[in-house]
C-alpha cells in the first residue's frame, strides 16, 4: 500500500515537471548549471566549438545598493577569463537593447577589481534568446558588431570593446543546422530525444523530467520559488510605498531586502501603507 502511495506521488510530480522546458528560468537553470551541457549550449550558440568553460552560474544575482540589481539566467566564464552571459526572454521586453548595455555593464562591475586598468575588462559575449523576432529582419540570428560608421571625412575604423551581442529567437530559422536543432529543443525538451548535437543536455532534462530524484528536486525548487515570490512581491510593494517620501536609504532597502519573514513583511507593508513620512515608517517597523 506504501510502495503504490510512493509510486502515485511520483506520477504526480512527474506530470508535473512534464510541462517545464528550457525557456523557462527556472528549468534552464538546472540544466544549464551543469558544465559539460552549458558548453554544448555556448559552443553550438557561439559556432565555437574549442570553447571551454572553466565556470558557469544560473540565476546570478548581481546586487546594486544604490541602483537596480539584475539577475543574469546564466553566465559562464571560459578558460581565457573571457564571459559568457545567456538569457532568455520568452516574454516581451519594452527595451531588449538597453537591457543587454544594462547587463553587460553591471558584468563589468562585477569582474574590474579595484585598482585595476580598463585594459584588465574581460570580452563579454551575450546571447540573449526571445520568443519572437522582434528585431523584424525575419531572421533566427542577428550578430551586432561594433563598427564606426561610413564617413567621406573619418576613416573607417574597428571600433572592437571586447562585447559581442547575439540576438536569437525562436520564430525563424538560422542558416546553421545546429543552432535550429537546439532552439527547437529549447521549446520541446523531449527527456527520450537523441542527438549527437548536445547528448548531454538531453541527458539533463532527462534527468529533471523522468529520474525520480531529479523530478523532486525540480518540484521543491519549483515550490520554493513560489513561496520566495511571494516574499519579494511584498519587498517590492513595501520599498514602492516608502519611494513616495522620496529616495529610500540604503539601510532600511537592505534590511528589507533581506527578510523572509512572511508575517514581518506583511506588518511593515501595512506600516508601509499608513505611514506620513520615512522617519514614521523607520519608528513604527
Amino acid at each position: 500500500m506504501e510502495e503504490k502511495l510512493i509510486l502515485e506521488t511520483y506520477e504526480k510530480k512527474r506530470k508535473r515537471v512534464q510541462e517545464f522546458n528550457l525557456t523557462s528560468d527556472l528549468f534552464a537553470g538546472k540544466v544549464f548549471e551543469d558544465l559539460t551541457a552549458c558548453q554544448e549550449l555556448c559552443r553550438i550558440l557561439m559556432q565555437d566549438s574549442g570553447i571551454q568553460l572553466k565556470s558557469v552560474k544560473t540565476q546570478y544575482v548581481i546586487r546594486h545598493m544604490e541602483s537596480h540589481s539584475v539577475q543574469l539566467d546564466v553566465l559562464a566564464e571560459d578558460c581565457e577569463g573571457d564571459m559568457i552571459s545567456i538569457e532568455m526572454q520568452m516574454y516581451g521586453e519594452p527595451a531588449p537593447f538597453k537591457r543587454v548595455r544594462y547587463y553587460v555593464s553591471c558584468i563589468d562591475v562585477s569582474t574590474l577589481e579595484k585598482g585595476k586598468g580598463y585594459d584588465g575588462l574581460p570580452a563579454i559575449t551575450m546571447l540573449y534568446i526571445t520568443k519572437r523576432d522582434f528585431i523584424g529582419g525575419c531572421k533566427g540570428l542577428y550578430q551586432v558588431d561594433r563598427k564606426a560608421g561610413k564617413s567621406r571625412t573619418v576613416e573607417n575604423m574597428d571600433m572592437n570593446n571586447g562585447v559581442c551581442e547575439r540576438y536569437f529567437n525562436l520564430e525563424y530559422s538560422t542558416a546553421d543546422p545546429k543552432i535550429d536543432e537546439l532552439l527547437k529543443y529549447l521549446k520541446d525538451s523531449n527527456p527520450l530525444y537523441k542527438t549527437k548535437a548536445f547528448p548531454r543536455i538531453v541527458e539533463r532534462v532527462n534527468y529533471y523530467k523522468i529520474q525520480k530524484e531529479g523530478v523532486d528536486t525540480m518540484c521543491e525548487i519549483a515550490d520554493r520559488i513560489r513561496n520566495e515570490g511571494k516574499t519579494e512581491g511584498k519587498i517590492e510593494s513595501i520599498l514602492i510605498l516608502l519611494e513616495q517620501f522620496g529616495k529610500v536609504p540604503a539601510r532600511i532597502v537592505e534590511q528589507v531586502d533581506r527578510e523572509t519573514n512572511l508575517d514581518i513583511l506583511n506588518r511593515w507593508l501595512k506600516c508601509a501603507a499608513a505611514a506620513a513620512s520615512m522617519v514614521e515608517f523607520e519608528m513604527k517597523m
